[in-house]
């Protein structure tokens, strides 16, 4: 296979691997490549539309071989048989945002959906998508717990106020706590005026 071959090749099971609709595909192709079609490019356009790829997280194996994708990227939100899915995916991006988890990709997102799921006499579940709808709640509300948990820590260590219950004994709920660290961090980026 020449080089060229070997190089559409590639880009066509990096479409599959990241999971991107063909219209995203389509303009990813014509951003990086100037032609919406693999077949019109040249080797260069080619080569350019393989790196960016390769940026989104899609990992080619060893020379010539087969390729591999361990990072898989969450599909577009609303495409999920459960909202409590693209909501598990958000939180996700979240947290690896916050600097929480290291890996932000499907796969590692799968594997912490195995460890919830797989507790006890329970038969694990593979992929977060296919969750039924009370398992996508158990796990969205572990995720939030401990999304939570991990920023109100964050917020005592930095001397940030923390949001409290109405009856001040505890942690105000999730979306109050993630709020309020959110416009901390705002705060902290915007240079003061002197």
């Amino acid at each position: 296979m020449n080089n060229r071959n070997r190089l559409i090749q590639l880009i066509h099971v990096g479409k599959r691997e990241l999971a991107l609709d063909d219209d995203t595909y389509r303009a990813l192709l014509f951003a990086n490549g100037e032609h919406s079609s693999c077949s019109k490019m040249n080797i260069k356009q080619l080569e350019n539309v393989l790196a960016v790829m390769e940026m989104q997280g899609f990992k080619r194996k060893g020379n010539d071989a087969q390729s591999t994708f361990k990072r898989r990227l969450s599909p577009k939100s609303g495409k999920a048989k459960h909202a409590e899915i693209d909501k598990i995916r958000a939180v996700w991006i979240t947290m690896h945002q916050h600097g929480i988890v290291r890996d932000r990709s499907e796969a590692a997102l799968d594997a912490y959906v195995r460890r919830m799921t797989g507790r006890g006499n329970q038969k694990a579940v593979d992929h977060v998508g296919w969750l039924d709808a009370n398992q996508a709640y158990t796990v969205l509300e572990a995720l939030k717990n401990w999304h939570r948990r991990e920023v109100v820590e964050e917020m005592r260590e930095k001397g940030w106020p923390v949001p409290m219950n109405k009856a001040g004994t505890h942690p105000a709920g999730y979306d109050a706590v993630i709020g309020e660290y959110e416009l901390m961090l705002k705060k902290q980026d915007v240079p003061t005026s002197s």
